[in-house]
C-alpha cells in the first residue's frame, strides 16, 4: 500500500505531452473522416480512450496537488516539466474540443476548466524564470507551451460563442511566438542542448499549426493559406533536426513529438479541404500516417513506464 501510495504522489508531468498528442490526433482523424473516405468511428475511439486516460491522470496529478500545493513548484522547477505540466491543461482544451459534438454544457465546462489551470500554471512558469539571476537565458522551446498553449481554446471557442476572444488569442500569440522562438534559438545556440532534451525543438511547430487551425475555425480563408504556407516552412525547417533531435535513442521527452505531429496533419487536411491541390495531399498522407503509428506508441510506452515506476524516478518528478 506505501509504495502504491508513493506511486500516484509522484505522478509525473510528462505523461501530458503525449497524451496531447492523442486527442490532436482524434481530431486530425475527425477532419479526415469528413475530407477522405475513412472510418469516422477511429477519431471517436481515440477521443473517447483519450479522454478516460487523461481523466484518471489528471485526476492523480490534480491530488498530487491538493496533497502539498507546493509539489507544482517543485515540478515547474526542471525545464521540460514547465512544458508538461501545461500540457495537461492544454489536454483539456483538446478534450473539449471533441466533446463538442456531443455535448455543448460539458464542453463549455471543461473549456473554462481548462482555461483556468493553464492561467495557473502560466503564472507559476513566469514567477519561476523571474526570479533566475537571467530570465531570459532560460526561455526555451518549452516555454511556447505555457505561453501560447491557450491557442489550444480556439478549437472549441468560436463553437462555444466565445469568437473576440478566441481572436485576440490568435492575435497576441503571433508576436509571443516569434520572441519565444528567437530566444530560445539564441539560447540554444550559446549552450550545448543535452540529448534528452533536444526533441522539445519540435514544439516549434505548435503555434504555426495552431494558430492555424484556430483560423479555420473563426472561417478566415486568406489569413489560413498563410498559416498553412508558415506551418510548412517551419516543419520542413525541422526535418533535417530529427535525427539530432532523437539522437540517444528513446527518452520520455519523445512525447514532445507527438503533438506537433498530429497538428501538423491536422492543418494539412484541412489544407486539402480548402482546395491547395497535390502538395497538400502529400503532406497529409505522410504526417497523417506517421502520426497514427508513432503517436499511440509514445503513449503506450510512456504510460508503461508510468505503471513500472521508471517514469517519475526518469523524469526527476517531484514527490507531493
Amino acid at each position: 500500500m506505501a509504495l502504491f501510495n508513493h506511486f500516484w504522489r509522484r505522478t509525473p508531468p510528462a505523461l501530458f505531452p503525449s497524451l496531447l498528442g492523442m486527442f490532436g490526433l482524434s481530431l486530425a482523424w475527425r477532419e479526415a473522416a469528413r475530407v477522405w473516405d475513412v472510418p469516422q468511428g477511429i477519431g471517436v475511439w481515440l477521443g473517447i480512450g483519450a479522454t478516460l486516460i487523461l481523466l484518471v491522470t489528471l485526476s492523480s496529478y490534480v491530488a498530487k496537488l491538493c496533497i502539498r500545493p507546493g509539489v507544482l513548484w517543485d515540478d515547474l522547477m526542471i525545464d521540460p516539466a514547465r512544458g508538461s505540466v501545461s500540457a495537461g491543461s492544454m489536454c483539456a482544451m483538446a478534450m473539449a474540443a471533441f466533446l463538442l459534438p456531443y455535448t455543448s454544457l460539458g464542453a463549455f465546462l471543461v473549456w473554462w476548466m481548462a482555461l483556468g489551470l493553464h492561467l495557473v500554471y502560466f503564472i507559476s512558469v513566469v514567477l519561476i524564470l523571474l526570479r533566475h539571476h537571467s530570465t531570459l537565458s532560460q526561455v526555451t522551446p518549452v516555454f511556447l507551451l505555457p505561453t501560447v498553449g491557450v491557442l489550444v481554446a480556439t478549437l472549441a471557442g468560436p463553437e462555444l460563442g466565445h469568437v473576440a476572444f478566441s481572436r485576440t488569442i490568435l492575435l497576441l500569440s503571433v508576436p509571443l511566438w516569434a520572441v519565444i522562438l528567437g530566444l530560445s534559438i539564441w539560447n540554444g545556440s550559446r549552450a550545448s542542448v543535452p540529448e534528452h532534451h533536444r526533441s522539445s525543438y519540435a514544439v516549434f511547430l505548435v503555434p504555426p499549426a495552431l494558430v492555424a487551425l484556430g483560423v479555420h475555425e473563426l472561417q478566415d480563408a486568406p489569413w489560413f493559406g498563410v498559416f498553412w504556407i508558415a506551418t510548412n516552412i517551419t516543419g520542413l525547417a525541422l526535418v533535417p533536426l530529427i535525427p539530432w533531435m532523437a539522437r540517444g535513442g528513446w527518452s520520455p521527452d519523445w512525447g514532445n513529438f507527438c503533438f506537433p505531429l498530429a497538428a501538423f496533419s491536422a492543418v494539412q487536411i484541412l489544407a486539402v479541404e480548402s482546395g491547395h491541390g497535390l502538395f497538400a495531399q502529400v503532406l497529409a498522407i505522410i504526417s497523417f500516417g506517421a502520426g497514427s503509428l508513432l503517436i499511440p506508441y509514445i503513449l503506450i510506452r510512456t504510460y508503461q513506464n508510468w505503471f513500472a515506476g521508471k517514469l517519475a524516478e526518469a523524469t526527476k518528478a517531484a514527490v507531493a
